[in-house]
């Protein structure tokens, strides 16, 4: 009797700790939710959140608050999160830069990005480009190396901060051709195409809605994507990889939550965000911003993520980048 008096007692001690967070997923969301942007507006990842905005609110019934949190390539941001509350009331929307480069590139990271979150869904892939400032003397990737072999250590390429795609694009450019070229980082990549306007550095990796327009204007020049191969809405540009094997970007962002975020809340925020992703006009909206749709279960997110904090952990050492 004594036996059956405590499992009676164990059993309703479980269903009291287990009850309320079963009952808040149940009610979840029940207020607004805030969702942090690791960069500052203007930039594809601020363009991508904001797309997805209204859908998902919609679709929540619930309003979403976007909340810019700009620095260290998008790590200030994203440590925010890995800090909140695990209610499904905080989350990051983020590139992969800040969870699985900067980890490498950062010194005292300040979180592990394979246990810090529970990812989400990814929502874009994110497509850069190489541009110069009109006035330089560049038409093409091979001019480019050329000059900066002529001319070493006197041309500075902004990115969207220190272990950012961008980032990585530009040293793996210098690491292969063996120039020299002098790293500025900003804190997203808006402010970082603004200085290449403006002619205060020459060079730069952007997504191309960030720089058409400037090409448009004739103040930059765009001479390559980022991407592996050519890009089938612009064939006539070719790819730094083609002239420069090896260089390419590895880009996408999408939806985390803290750590210990019950499953329910995951699971109703990705059915949330790929009903969003699957409407047309957020697709033609993504596409304008240069961002191909993507979706994918928390599960296959969290593999993708691991297996990039692996890949990039061989990769950036390997090109003398040091953590700073």
């Amino acid at each position: 009797m004594i036996r059956k008096l405590r499992v009676a007692a164990l059993a309703a001690c479980a269903t009291a700790l287990f009850a309320p967070a079963t009952l808040k997923a149940q009610d979840y969301p029940n207020r607004p939710i805030t969702i942090i942007v690791g960069f500052p507006p203007g930039g594809s990842t601020d363009a991508a959140m904001r797309i997805l905005q209204d859908p998902m609110s919609k679709t929540l019934g619930q309003q979403i608050i976007i909340d810019n949190r700009s620095g260290a390539g998008g790590t200030t941001g994203a440590a925010a999160v890995a800090n909140a509350q695990p209610d499904g009331y905080t989350l990051l929307y983020t590139v992969n830069a800040a969870l699985t480069m900067n980890k490498y590139m950062q010194k005292n990271f300040p979180f592990d990005p394979k246990t810090a979150f529970v990812p989400v869904g990814i929502a874009s892939d994110v497509v850069l480009a190489l541009a110069v400032n009109s006035k330089m003397p560049i038409n093409t990737v091979q001019e480019l190396i050329d000059y900066a072999k002529k001319n070493p250590g006197k041309i500075s390429y902004g990115s969207s901060g220190v272990g950012s795609g961008h980032h990585i694009c530009a040293e793996l450019l210098k690491q292969k051709t063996g120039i020299d070229m002098v790293h500025v980082p900003y804190r997203g990549g808006a402010p970082a195409v603004q200085d290449l306007v403006a002619g205060n550095i020459q060079v730069g990796f952007g997504t191309l809605p960030a720089l058409l327009p400037h090409a448009a204007s004739g103040s930059i020049r765009v001479i390559a994507s980022g991407e592996k191969g050519r890009l089938a809405e612009f064939p006539n540009l070719p790819a730094v990889n083609e002239s420069v094997p090896g260089v390419y970007n590895i880009g996408w962002s999408g939806l985390l939550a803290p750590a210990g975020t019950p499953k329910a809340i995951v699971d109703k925020l990705n059915a949330a965000m790929v009903a969003a992703l699957k409407m047309p006009d957020v697709q033609e909206k993504m596409k304008l911003q240069g961002l191909v749709p993507l979706t994918n279960t928390p599960q296959e997110f969290a593999a993708l993520i691991s297996n990039e904090v692996d890949y990039w952990g061989k990769v950036i050492p390997s090109i003398g980048i040091q953590a700073e």
